[in-house]
């Protein structure tokens, strides 16, 4: 008895431990259509009823035995596990710290099988009227071990667990109905769903299936991605809508939150994280879950080609998403302001290029020609509106209102010109006219001083100069104008929060992102129409026009619809 009950606690950690092993052995029979019902945050009552195969009298009673499973036939198995349940444990487990109930009967069966089993103990078994499949009824857990009961947690946080449980279950198996009740209250009444973004609306409503974009399927080296993730900008605080499905089983891995990380870099805010509803199928021999009690985390053979789907995937979605946003407005601008031209010819990396003196970009110093002002309506379906405290653009389009954050535009727009600098081998520099020489204290020096290869390649001449002393002579073309000992203070910053004075690959890249990133905050807003348009324009050139380069967002859009919500319009 004693083995059992700590056979038990791996199983059954809490309620919604219970219900998502009785949901998966629903779903391995076969089931199409499950029934839940919760009573007092599962520790009065968790019932799951489904429609699957069922069993004959010999099975039921040796499902109640401890590893005896029909899921597995030798040891070997393990490698291919495609069940959802496998190690037999779950059932008697269950039943060793519960009053429990199986009732269960096969489609060619005239009458069905009832055990009855309390602490571990079978109490009855006998016939019973039932109808085809299985229902299992969990009474009064942890009663006989007082220490586990009195570790769970308030009634509203063991309720949480229980329907992230469920909807877990019904985001795994769209094509399953399911229907939920908790203390007599139906909380989710699915039908079965052709397609994972039908069982999104049904789970979460229409709101929700709307901010989520469809990633179109990435196949290669065994490994097959579809799903749903979210546009940039539409995120939240928590990452409790992020959901990977690995042969059908919710996993975690370090592995797959990296590729979603990885994928979302730069257009993330601070705090905030994607949903992601991702299905993963592969070689069940290329992924072992049978590394966690509950069989939570897996480990992959090939992890890193796990992460690079995954990653290809979500980039792909987010792509066509900006390309789809972007088109009508593309097709049709007529903004009289050129776009930048960011090509240069490609200068030796780590030498600063020569260049004559050159504007600053996208404010223009000089009042514009009335002659030439670019008109307001930017396109059919993409009209300027006007500009709000200096600060926002104000765009209507075919389809809502969209506002705009000048600042943020301004720092996309100056990081994109500096990374596409850096990637084409060189950077368009503007050379000082006289040599700006000052000094920094002694931490901030020698960051600077410990990364003059990556200021070089960035377009930043810089030299020690003797003790604390720096000496700047050129900086990249977009930083025109700007005072050196500010732009060096600035990078000299990033580099010290970012705990290392020496840089390399991506922490290097994030210092000076970070540091153009501040001083593009010293930017006021475009002046007139002719400003504003070329803003818009220069931004609708970038990679990521959604967001500033720490992940904020550049644009709110605001659509028709929800605008006639909000004044009750519906």
């Amino acid at each position: 008895m004693v083995a059992s009950q700590v056979a038990a606690g791996e199983v059954v950690e809490r309620p919604a431990s219970v219900i998502k092993e009785l949901m998966e052995n629903s779903l391995d029979a076969g089931a199409k259509s499950l029934e839940i019902e919760v009573r007092g945050a599962g520790s009065v009552l968790l019932r799951v009823s489904d429609d699957g195969s069922g069993m004959d009298r010999e099975d039921a009673l040796l499902s109640l035995e401890r590893h005896a499973t029909s899921k597995i036939t030798s040891a070997a198995d393990l490698a291919t596990v495609r069940s959802m349940g496998f190690r037999g444990e779950a059932l008697p487990s269950i039943a060793s710290v519960s009053e429990f109930v199986l009732r269960t009967r096969q489609a060619s069966a005239s009458a069905g099988t009832e055990a009855v089993v309390k602490g571990g103990k079978i109490v009855a078994v006998r016939e019973a009227g039932c109808a085809p499949g299985t229902t299992v009824e969990v009474r009064s857990l942890f009663f006989n071990v007082p220490a586990r009961r009195k570790f769970l947690r308030s009634a509203a946080t063991e309720a949480a667990h229980l329907d992230r449980a469920v909807e877990t279950v019904a985001l795994a198996f769209p094509g399953v109905a399911l229907h939920y009740r908790r203390d007599g209250r139906a909380v989710h009444r699915l039908p079965a769903s052709a397609s994972l973004a039908s069982r999104v609306a049904d789970l979460y409503g229409a709101e929700e299936r709307a901010a989520l974009l469809e990633m179109p399927e990435v196949a290669g080296k065994g490994i097959r991605v579809s799903g749903l993730v979210s546009r940039p900008g539409a995120t939240r605080a928590d990452r409790g809508r992020q959901f990977f499905f690995v042969n059908g089983r919710a996993v975690e891995n370090v592995f797959l939150s990296t590729g979603l990380r990885e994928a979302y870099r730069q257009m993330l805010e601070p705090g905030r994280h994607p949903s992601l509803f991702v299905h993963i199928a592969m070689d069940p021999q290329a992924v072992d879950c049978n590394v966690h009690p509950a069989k939570r985390e897996v480990r992959f053979r090939h992890g890193a080609e796990v992460r690079d789907a995954l990653r290809s995937a979500v980039e792909a979605a987010l792509r066509q998403a900006r390309a789809d946003w972007l088109q009508p407005v593309r097709a049709h601008l007529t903004a009289r302001v050129p776009p930048p031209t960011d090509h240069v010819p490609p200068a030796r990396p780590l030498r600063v290029a020569h260049q004559p003196e050159l504007p600053r970009p996208v404010m223009p110093e000089s009042p514009p020609d009335p002659g030439t002002a670019a008109p307001r309506v930017l396109s059919e379906e993409f009209r300027l509106v006007g500009a709000l405290s200096r600060r926002y653009l104000l765009l209507e389009g075919g389809e809502g209102l969209v506002l705009l954050d000048q600042r943020a535009a301004h720092q996309r727009i100056l990081f994109e010109r500096l990374q596409r600098g850096v990637a084409g081998g060189g950077v368009a520099v503007q050379r000082l006219l006289a040599p700006a020489v000052f000094e920094l204290p002694a931490r901030e020096h020698e960051a600077v001083a410990g990364n003059l290869a990556v200021l070089a390649a960035a377009g930043f001449g810089v030299e020690v100069f003797g003790g604390r002393a720096l000496k700047v002579e050129a900086l990249p073309d977009f930083l025109a104008g700007r005072d050196p000992q500010r732009v060096m203070e600035e990078f000299a910053a990033a580099c010290v929060s970012g705990g290392a004075p020496r840089l390399r690959g991506q922490a290097a890249e994030e210092a000076v992102r970070r540091a153009v990133a501040r001083l593009a905050l010293d930017e006021g807003g475009a002046k007139d129409e002719r400003e504003q348009c070329a803003l818009v324009t220069q931004l609708l050139a970038c990679r990521l026009p959604y967001c500033d380069p720490d992940g904020r967002p550049v644009m709110l859009q605001f659509s028709w619809r929800e605008l006639d919500r909000k004044f009750g319009r519906d």
